[in-house]
């Protein structure tokens, strides 16, 4: 990460601020860093023309006048002596699901891993859902649309998170559901042969669709929290984020020991067991 003139707001030095927002809406980045618990923090915008309208903005706004914000794609962040873990956290808001495949997500995490030294947050549009979806005549929105075309499933996240872990890289992490989707009246939910890139559902405007279908256990967003250095208030962030979150994976009842390359019950040190019995959240109906 460098500092200079023509891409930053500001000359303060980086340890001023607290967390990092690689989301990709800026505004709502920084709002959700400050629900985590951040104070300062900075912030990242590709696009030239949207970098300059958060800089006029940040003349008027005192709240964003606090953060930094760069024109720099967050991929290209260098890592160094002064940057490595200087940020209590990073948050990253529907940034993975614009990515370009899964080397990319990879180049990404492990860079916020690098720079963070309490936690990652990650939340996207949830693709897990689709294949039910497709099956009752339904898609999402977000699932059709050309700019989020990195499909990341809970168990492409799991499988990253877990060489990460492997490396020695991360503590614990927990994958988790927000935002039920509880049936087809929801505006999220369009039928099929709805085009593609479309805003909310209308009936005015797109393909009918049966409203009367109900959905169980299908959610809007998923949602990744990685912890390291002996970070434990994670319970705290899970509540801090949303109420009716669905854990599908949480490490602290079960991982991977490298030591003895066996799947080990974190809740009875004694035991040992094979992986679809560790975790008591692969077991649920999901």
């Amino acid at each position: 990460m460098v500092d200079n003139n023509e891409t930053t707001n500001n000359k303060d030095n980086i340890t001023n601020y607290d967390f990092l927002d690689l989301s990709y809406d800026s505004l709502s980045g920084l709002s959700y860093g400050k629900k985590l618990g951040g104070n300062r923090g900075i912030t990242f915008e590709t696009n030239p023309e949207k970098y300059q309208q958060l800089i006029e903005k940040s003349k008027t706004d005192k709240e964003l006048a606090k953060h930094k914000i760069i024109n720099q794609n967050p991929l290209n962040i260098k890592i160094n002596k002064l940057n490595q873990e200087k940020f209590d956290f990073t948050v990253c808001l529907d940034t993975t699901s614009g990515l370009n495949g899964i080397d990319e997500t990879k180049v990404l995490l492990e860079k916020t891993l690098r720079l963070s030294k309490k936690f990652v947050y990650i939340s996207q549009i949830n693709f897990d859902s689709d294949v039910i979806l497709f099956k009752k005549g339904f898609k999402t929105n977000f699932s059709d649309w050309s700019r989020k075309n990195c499909h990341l499933t809970s168990n492409i996240f799991f499988n990253i998170l877990f060489d990460f872990y492997k490396r020695g890289f991360i503590e614990d992490y927990i994958i988790y559901y927000t935002v039920p989707i509880k049936n087809s009246k929801d505006p999220i939910i369009h039928p099929l042969n709805s085009p593609k890139n479309q805003p909310a559902f209308n009936e005015e405007s797109h393909p009918s669709k049966n409203e009367n279908i109900k959905f169980k256990n299908i959610y809007r967003n998923i949602n990744i929290l990685i912890t390291k250095n002996g970070f434990k208030k994670i319970d705290d962030i899970l509540e801090s984020t949303k109420k009716d979150n669905h854990i599908l994976y949480d490490s602290r009842t079960g991982i991977y020991d490298d030591s003895t390359e066996k799947f080990k019950d974190k809740s009875n040190a004694k035991k040992n067991s094979i992986f679809g019995k560790v975790n008591k959240y692969l077991n649920s109906d999901v």
